[in-house]
């Protein structure tokens, strides 16, 4: 029995030995795996809610269409309700409807991107599989190379990427705190002005409100209706809690895996600069090396295609749509001063949300074109000139494949990034100034 256990110890270490650091690294990957990330969960679920399954892998698609449909009456049954309250006060003043306008565009949209997900859901799971798992990284051959410390590259690599994914979650979170607000006050506020209304002002007759202006058609049979007043009220409940998941889900999507391509780049860079290091890779091994480097940046560009792919024309609707909003909410915030400062609260959260919605696309955006700028420069500044014909070759092609970095695009037409943050805005003030003319010709 002890002769057994030895010959299994010994077979246990050459299998180490052979292929242990690259199966160490495939280890190392899957511990990232099963850690907690609070923020992909949130997106996940905020996704299956509505019937858009992004990881297939952990649950069940059986009842999505199911979900679907049911999410698509309610919410047209919403955006019916708001364009009817449009059409009775069109005539009166754009105040009285524009809060019933701002909600009939965020529930469109919101509409919008379950159908676009949902057609392109393969993409999307498959995008969502390989960031959690770390597909990109797998099998790079890098660590069946004869490195001398291979624990200390392995650890920094593994670093980089648990470091990344903290920051994914911090601001993830930290969205889902800043879309709650808003929702959280059209959930509250009938309750509380039902308060008021039956107990602060001591009213003889008090009755619950709606939760926004909206006019929700019903059959009068008698003394019934149909639908009765408690389910058009929580009909018009659900309308924020679509808002809430459309945009907190659909557009954390993209900075789980904007911010996820922006650490495999630092990857990619921390591996570069290292690849002519006396210490981690030896001269002989260093064309080896590279190649691992290589293969590693058409990963990447292979990965970042895919997300270009799926978010290319939906970013091109939420941009349009969302200067349309900040120019409204400019709007309501100019006609609320002379209201009152809890109406003026309300909207500035509205507003803030909005604003960090499309912050959110263009910083993502930048961080990858960014690290993918520096990656052409760490590219040039290895040792390369010291280095072998064949070296030398490979550092030439990467530098000639990098000098287009990695941009998304909007719809094809102009590219996410700082710049074309402050255009948006731009946009939406000089379309806010335009309709406050008009209104008070």
């Amino acid at each position: 029995m002890h002769k057994k256990r030895r010959i299994r110890a010994l077979f246990k270490q050459y299998s180490i030995h052979q292929y242990g650091m690259q199966d160490q690294l495939d280890h190392e990957l899957e511990r990232i795996d099963k850690l907690p990330k609070l923020g992909l969960l949130w997106v996940e679920y905020s996704a299956y809610a509505l019937g858009v399954n992004i990881a297939p892998r952990k649950r069940s698609s059986k009842y999505c269409r199911l979900t679907r449909i049911a999410v698509l009456i309610v919410n047209l049954s919403i955006i019916y309700s708001l364009v009817a309250f449009i059409m009775e006060n069109y005539m009166i003043s754009f105040e009285t409807y524009v809060e019933a306008v701002l909600l009939t565009f965020q529930l469109s949209v919101g509409v919008v991107k379950m159908f676009h997900f949902q057609s392109k859901v393969e993409s999307c799971s498959q995008l969502v599989f390989s960031t959690e798992t770390g597909e990109v990284l797998k099998s790079l051959g890098l660590f069946n190379l004869e490195l001398p410390r291979k624990k200390e590259l392995l650890s920094s690599v593994s670093l980089i990427l648990l470091n990344n994914w903290m920051i994914i979650d911090r601001q993830v979170m930290f969205f889902f705190k800043i879309v709650c607000m808003p929702v959280l006050y059209y959930c509250v506020r009938p309750y509380f002005q039902y308060i008021f209304d039956c107990y602060i002002k001591d009213k003889d007759t008090c009755e619950m409100t709606l939760t926004y202006p909206a006019i929700v058609p019903y059959l009068q049979l008698g003394k019934y209706e149909f639908p009765s007043y408690v389910i058009r009220f929580f009909l018009l409940q659900s309308g924020p809690l679509w808002c809430f998941f459309a945009v907190f889900g659909f557009n954390s999507l993209f900075v789980v895996l904007t911010r996820y391509e922006s650490g495999l780049i630092k990857v990619l860079r921390f591996l570069v600069q290292n690849s002519t290091s006396d210490i981690l890779v030896p001269k002989d091994q260093r064309v080896k090396y590279l190649q691992c480097c290589v293969r590693l940046f058409a990963r990447i560009s292979s990965h970042h295609n895919q997300i270009e792919n799926l978010f290319k024309y939906i970013i091109l609707v939420q941009c349009s749509v969302s200067s349309i909003l900040i120019c409204m909410l400019l709007y309501k915030i100019s006609t609320v001063l002379e209201v009152g400062w809890v109406w003026m609260g309300m909207i500035m959260v509205y507003f803030v949300t909005i604003a960090l919605e499309i912050t959110l696309y263009n910083v993502s955006a930048q961080k990858v074109e960014s690290q993918s700028e520096l990656l052409f420069h760490d590219w040039y500044n290895c040792s390369w000139y010291n280095e072998s014909r064949e070296f030398k070759f490979m550092i030439k092609m990467m530098l000639l494949f990098s000098r287009r970095t990695f941009v998304l695009s909007v719809g094809g037409f102009t590219s996410l990034s700082h710049k074309f943050l402050v255009q948006v805005f731009r946009l939406s003030a000089n379309f806010f100034l335009l309709l406050r003319n008009m209104n008070n010709k």
